[in-house]
């Protein structure tokens, strides 16, 4: 007795390789938007870095400009004396804000926005506020590390 094994047909060894190619295909387009939709978490340290002295600073003043982690940022005084540091990344298009003492703002000159020295939207369309940097005063040594959460 012999036994005959079913052949694979032209015809469906195609519609498999069809099918395969569809499948890497839906692959293909899924991968980046799945990507988009969980990316990956870089945890970054955050560095203590000195920025200024409080001596050399007058409140709502001019502001010592840094960068932090490779990002340009500001620190100011308040009214009261209180040491304040922001990114200065528009939280609307990522355009660089300007500290206007005169007008005691953080300016943003790409669409208009205005920031208060307390780092909040106070005209234009950016939706949230300025990103903080956490300030440490040592001794009137003034330095940031990382962000307010």
């Amino acid at each position: 007795m012999t036994e005959e094994h079913p052949r694979l047909t032209r015809r469906a060894f195609l519609v498999y390789l069809l099918g395969l190619a569809g499948a890497l295909g839906l692959a293909g387009l899924l991968a980046p938007i799945v990507r988009y939709a969980y990316p990956v978490a870089k945890a970054q340290v955050a560095e203590k870095q000195k920025v200024a002295e409080k001596s050399t600073l007058t409140p709502l003043g001019a502001a010592v400009t840094f960068d932090y982690q490779e990002a340009p940022a500001a620190l100011i005084l308040l009214k009261d004396g209180t040491p304040k540091a922001f990114y200065l990344a528009c939280t609307h298009f990522g355009c660089i804000v300007k500290w206007q003492p005169e007008n005691t703002i953080f300016y943003c000159p790409c669409h208009g926005g205005a920031f208060a020295p307390d780092g909040t939207v106070v005209a234009g369309p950016p939706p949230k506020p300025l990103v903080e940097l956490k300030v440490v005063d040592e001794g009137g040594v003034l330095f940031v590390e990382g962000t307010v959460a």
